[in-house]
């Protein structure tokens, strides 16, 4: 396969962890800030946290991938009811957490930045102006508004002098599929002009707009390439490189030349979100969202007594999981002779993700 320059480009970034390096970011980040962020995402977590897990009843709420649920539990001998409600637990809970829940943690970082301007970043007024207009609908009306929405794929904006920019937020390295990519691109290439008009209609003074995918952690080469195809597809609909020697990565509309396109990965997206004008001057907010977050989950674990919540809920689980057995006399010979007692305990557990009541 012939290789191309521009993805080369993109994934040409490299990380190297270097603790002298953090500990100079460390001496740059604020208590203040940390501790103002740390307050209301433990506030949120309190609130919210023990909804992603105190609501599910019975093995079938946590019902996952028969076939790898058997896959992992031979590979990890998970033959003890009790680790096997580890397993299950966590399992839901990770990607419980990895959803919604992390998309409001998201919004609840990035609202104290940037650094040094009154502009914060909020939900753009015209995305929000387009949800009013679906107050009082139906769920189908409302899905048939929703696609010609032009907002819909912007989360978050701010303006900085004569500039304004918009980011599209995605958690991480592999969150964007194909189907993201499609409806990515097409949402740019359709509304960057009504973007930037609507941008300088709303702002006094906006001539310029960024427009920008950020992934709130990874690093250029531990991507699945998603953004980086979104960015390629822009070669072809009326965007070139900026300059690729000072400016790598960048696309610029070839019509004004006013509105660029580009992707923020891990520390340079936090980086971006501390000052989108000048990015370098706050590398150090990565810090301050992880030392923000380990505060809060420390707080709220305590007030709302989390610890005694879950080990409930794994109890529970861990008794029902217990209950699940064959009466060996009821199986067939050949069931009976074939497979162990471990093997029908893993094969019960999966036999769970076809049911929906009685287990």
């Amino acid at each position: 396969m012939a290789k191309n320059p521009f993805f080369d480009l993109l994934k040409s970034g490299r990380h190297r962890f270097d603790a002298d390096e953090i500990l100079s970011l460390f001496a740059q980040a604020s208590q203040k800030r940390v501790e103002e962020l740390a307050a209301r995402l433990s506030a949120y977590i309190v609130s919210n946290l023990p909804a992603s897990f105190e609501n599910r009843e019975g093995l079938a709420s946590y019902r996952t991938n028969p076939y790898v649920l058997m896959a992992s539990a031979n590979l990890m001998k998970l033959t003890d009811p009790g680790r096997f409600a580890d397993f299950l637990f966590n399992s839901k809970l990770y990607m419980g957490l990895e959803g919604s829940f992390g998309k409001s943690i998201e919004a609840i970082f990035v609202s104290q930045y940037p650094l040094e301007s009154p502009n914060k970043w909020i939900d753009p007024p015209e995305k929000l102006a387009e949800f009013e207009l679906l107050e009082g609908l139906s769920r189908e009306e409302r899905a048939r508004i929703r696609t010609s929405s032009v907002w819909r794929e912007v989360d978050k904006s701010c303006v900085v002098g004569n500039r304004r920019y918009v980011t599209s937020i995605k958690s991480g390295p592999n969150t964007i599929n194909d189907t993201q990519v499609q409806a990515m691109t097409q949402a740019i290439i359709s509304n960057h002009r009504v973007w930037a008009e609507q941008s300088s209609a709303t702002y006094s003074g906006v001539t310029s707009l960024d427009i920008v995918i950020g992934l709130t952690y990874g690093t250029d080469k531990t991507t699945n390439n998603k953004e980086n195809q979104i960015l390629a597809k822009l070669l072809a609909h009326g965007f070139r490189e900026e300059d690729r020697a000072n400016h790598p990565g960048v696309l610029v509309d070839v019509a004004t030349n006013s509105i660029r396109v580009y992707r923020r990965i891990g520390k340079e997206f936090w980086a971006f979100i501390g000052n989108p004008a000048q990015p370098d001057t706050a590398s150090f907010v990565f810090l301050e969202a992880l030392l923000g977050l380990s505060q809060a989950l420390g707080s709220a674990m305590q007030e709302s007594d989390m610890e005694t919540r879950i080990n409930h809920r794994l109890a529970a689980l861990g008794a029902a999981l217990a209950k699940l057995e064959f009466p060996r006399k009821s199986l067939p010979d050949w069931v009976r002779q074939k497979f162990t007692a471990d093997q029908l305990f893993w094969f019960a557990t999966a036999m769970t993700a076809f049911y929906d009541d009685g287990v």
